[in-house]
Formats: structure tokens, sequence, C-alpha cells
């Protein structure tokens, strides 16, 4: 019976301390469920670490710009100044396109990066469309055609260096005056501009279909991590090393613009203060009647002397819209192309780089090329093909590196030195340019009449 007993109390012991340690955990739980806040992160966020935040991005800017990368979640539009800049992630509110139309018509850069998001009201305030990608990419990541891959579609500033960037759910966008950046080529469907920029009033715009690509799990290839580098450096005005340095600020999903261009919040004139108060109690109170009476009377004898004045006047016969002569540079095609790159107040420039791209389109061609090869590349092929001679190479190397500096001259602020360009130029251009695809041409005929 002894024996026994002490058996049932060995037992009994270790089940009432598994109870008792059950029941405190289930007491701790049941705490942290009532009383833990939900960690939920969101999309684009730029403090966030998971794979859809941008800290990463954040972390890039800062270690290109340094302090003038400013990440934040407000901006007072009247502290901006011509030197600055704004970077918009996937805006999720509507934006004041009146504002940002202010600040660039003051100088200054607006990045927009924005697949699904409310960018479509600032993309149409500039005239840009959306439109559908290709819906077969020609290269694209894990078979799966939503994530397709980008690759130059110019030569930019923005592309230096970049070889194909990874997308994500992205849109295409088409705006014929602005500068195509980079596109996503279709399988027996044209290729379509995933991102344009430009100079719009005084300032630049930057417009990317994908806001994904800046992601932290999207910065690990290393297109998208030079992309995203090249595009902090076009914001920081890095095209233009001489400009004042100014500041970059990044603003994602919900973000406050406040206040307007022009209009600084650390002060004013006590004029404009005194006038806006005029004007509020106006609409408060309506005018006074001795106002109310002046301004009649300034209206009715306005009206007088307009009246008067024009009365009397004889109209001289306009002709009808209809049979005017339509200016040649207003018809299109071909001949209002050339009157527009040839007229009087066009830059010089833009004729040589139609020179350049009739060049580069020739022998591309003639090497039997599906598409125009960078600078380098075209020089050793046609070089490599016997199209052209070791000189004739030479000349050609020369002709299109002028001709992409003169490229990179129209994309800088710094306009004076396209003024420098002269006809002169432009008809050497083409004299050498007419010898180079002489030559080449000859000696493409010459390759395909040989024997093998």
């Amino acid at each position: 019976m002894g024996g026994s007993h002490r058996a049932d109390v060995a037992v009994c012991r270790p089940a009432g301390r598994t109870s008792l340690l059950a029941l405190t955990v289930a007491l701790v739980a049941a705490a942290v469920c009532l009383f833990a806040r939900p960690a939920a992160a969101k999309p684009f966020d730029l403090g966030g670490r998971d794979w859809e935040g941008c800290a990463d991005f954040v972390q890039l800017a800062r270690t290109e710009l340094g302090a003038r990368a400013v990440p934040t979640s407000r901006v007072e539009l009247g502290e901006l100044t011509p030197e600055d800049a704004l970077v918009l992630l996937h805006p999720d509110q509507p934006l004041d396109v009146a504002s940002l139309g202010a600040f660039l018509r003051s100088g200054g850069r607006v990045i927009l990066l924005d697949d699904f998001g409310h960018g479509d009201e600032l993309l149409q305030y500039f005239s840009i469309q959306r439109v559908p990608l290709p819906s077969r990419p020609a290269e694209v990541l894990r078979h799966n055609a939503e994530l397709p891959i980008a690759e130059p579609a110019s030569h930019h500033v923005l592309t230096n260096g970049v070889g194909r960037v990874v997308l994500n759910h992205a849109t295409g966008l088409a705006n014929a005056e602005l500068s195509p950046v980079l596109s996503v080529r279709g399988q027996g469907e044209p290729d379509v501009v995933v991102a344009l920029a430009g100079l719009v009033l005084k300032g630049r715009l930057l417009a990317v279909g994908d806001a994904s690509f800046v992601m932290n799990s999207m910065l690990r290839y290393p297109g998208n991590k030079l992309f995203a580098k090249n595009i902090l450096g076009y914001a920081a005005n890095a095209d233009a090393p001489s400009a004042t340095p100014g500041k970059v600020y990044i603003l994602s999903g919900t973000f406050d613009l406040h206040g307007k261009v022009g209009e600084s919040t650390s002060g004013g004139s006590d004029l404009m203060r005194n006038v806006n108060e005029a004007l509020a109690s106006v609409a408060r109170e309506g005018m006074p009647p001795f106002l109310t009476y002046f301004l009649s009377v300034v209206l009715g004898l306005g009206l007088v002397m307009w009246t008067g004045s024009r009365a009397g006047k004889v109209h001289a016969a306009t002709t009808p819209r209809y049979t005017r002569v339509i200016p040649l540079a207003a018809q299109g095609g071909v001949a209002g192309h050339a009157s527009v790159v040839g007229g009087a107040r066009a830059s010089r420039a833009l004729a040589l780089l139609e020179l350049k791209s009739a060049l580069e389109e020739e022998l591309t061609i003639l090497l039997g090329l599906e598409r125009v090869p960078a600078a380098d590349v075209l020089v050793a092929h046609v070089t490599g093909s016997h199209l052209l001679d070791a000189k004739a190479g030479h000349a050609l190397r020369q002709l299109l590196l002028r001709m992409a500096k003169i490229e990179t001259m129209i994309l800088s602020p710094q306009t004076h030195a396209l003024r420098k360009i002269r006809d002169r130029e432009v008809l050497v251009t083409a004299a050498v340019v007419n010898r180079i695809l002489a030559a080449a041409r000859k000696n493409a005929r010459n390759v395909k009449g040989r024997p093998a």
C-alpha cells in the first residue's frame, strides 16, 4: 500500500506542473493577441525593409547624394528652388498638378515612378498617355509576361551603363515630344516605351510606368540598381555639374504637397498679406457702397470709350481661313519635318541629329542587323565587315562621338553651346556622311560580288 501511494504521488506532481505551465502560456498568448499592434508594412514604404519596401532605394539616395536626399511625407512647395527635384513614388492620392506645373515652369525637376497609382492626372496634364505593354514581351523573368525586361530605347544620360531593367506589372507611356528612355520589345508586336524624359516648360520631367523596380527585392538586379542610381543623378542635376546643388525630395504613397510654388511660408510682404485680407473681407461681407459706386462709374465710362472707339472703325477684309496657304512646317510628312529642322529659328543641332540617325540606320541595313547598336559596337561591325577601311572607320568614330556630344548638350540645361553650331558644320558633316555611306555601299557590293 505504501509503495503504491508514493507511486501515485510521483505521477501526479508533473501533471499538475504541466497544467499550470499550459495555463500560463495561454494567458500570455491571449495578452499578446489583445495588446500587440499588428505590424502591416505598406508597399513602397520608404522605411520598409521587407521585399516591397523602399528602404534600399532611400539608402542608395543617401549614398549618392548625402544630405541632399530628403525622404519625407510633406513638402512645402513655397520653399522649393529651381535647383530642387521631387521624386514621386506611386502616389495614392490626387496630385496638385497645377503646383507641379508651376514648379516645372520655375525650372525644377519632377520624377514620377508610377504604374497604377494616381499619377494619371500628372501624365494627362502633359499629354502623356498610358498604353498596354506587348502581350508577348521578347524577354521576361521566370517565364512570366507580367515581369517584362526593358532595354534602353535611346542614348540618354539615364541609361548610361544600363543593360536591362526588370519590371513588375508596368504600363507603357506615349508622347511624341519627350525622349524615349526605356522600352519593352515585343514578339511580333511593336515595341512599347515605358520611360519618357525631356524638357517640359523650363524644367525636366521623367515619367516611368513602373514603381516596383525600386523595391528592395527588385534593386538586387544590377540593371535596376544602376537605373535607379542614374535617376537620382538626373534629379540632382548631375548632367549639369555647373548648376547649383539642390535637394532631392523623395515621397511615396500618401504625402502632402503643401502651399504654392513661389509663396514662402517663412515670411511674406505686408502688402500681399493686406491684399489677401481685404479680398477675404470682401468675400465675407461684400463691397462697401462707395466702392460699388466707383466701380460702376469706371465700368460705364470704359464701355462708352470702347463703343466710341469701335463704332466708326472700318475693318479690312480678311482672307477666309480655308483659302489661306498652309505653312510648310504645318503640313507634316517629310517636307514638313525638313522645314522644321531647317527653319531659320531651329537649332542646327537638330539637323546634325537627323544626319546621325540616317547614318546609323543606313549602316545597320548594310550590316544586316535588326536594330541600331551602340556607337562603338557599330564602328566595330563596320570595320570588321570591311565596309570601311581603317581611315574611314576612324572618321566614322570621330563623327559619332561628336554627334553623341551634341545629343547630350540638347538634354543639358546649358543650351548656350548649341548656338555655336552653324550651317557650315552641318554642310561639312553632311559631306562626310555622304562619303562614308558611299564607301560603305561600294564595299558592300564588292563583298557580296566576291566569290566565296
